[in-house]
């Protein structure tokens, strides 16, 4: 299974608010350049996160970007619905898909399967939170310090 860029960039510049040490606004030059990624697409999935709510913009010199709420109450899957969309439940009632499940009972069962499919991602998209991801980020960075390097 394959995310968008624009999922994995707002995942990307909200772990960035969330796990540096710096809880100033920053901007969003600054997270393009700091992340390596496109600033003109970064802006708008940032102008996207904060229509949702997920983050907030400062303005003026010391500006930028900051998170609106507390990271243990941002899910995974609050980031999908802005970036993505709703994940809507596969809805065999609908006049395409009951005709569909109607001709072809194998349909119906590999409809009920990605009902199944998309129910436990959903789930468990929410059951993680920005919290979660910075504290395995943590865990990753100080293994990484603990290792000695190979050169």
């Amino acid at each position: 299974m394959k995310f968008s860029a624009k999922f994995e960039y707002a995942l990307l510049a909200l772990l960035y608010l969330k796990c540096e040490p710096d809880e100033a606004p920053v901007s969003g030059r600054v997270l393009s350049e700091k992340l390596n990624l496109p600033y003109r697409f970064l802006e708008q999935i940032l102008s996207d996160l904060k229509r949702g709510g997920i983050v907030r913009s400062v303005r003026g010199y010391q500006g930028g970007y900051q998170l609106n709420m507390g990271p243990e109450e941002i899910s995974i899957y609050e980031i999908y619905e802005v970036t993505e969309g709703k994940m809507e439940p596969w809805d065999c009632n609908s006049s395409v898909s009951g005709d569909r499940c109607a001709a072809d009972h194998n349909l119906c069962v590999i409809n009920q399967f990605y009902a199944d499919f998309k129910k436990t991602f959903k789930d468990l998209m929410k059951s993680y939170t920005l919290n979660t991801l910075c504290q395995q980020t943590n865990k990753i960075k100080d293994n990484a310090k603990r290792e000695p390097s190979v050169a």
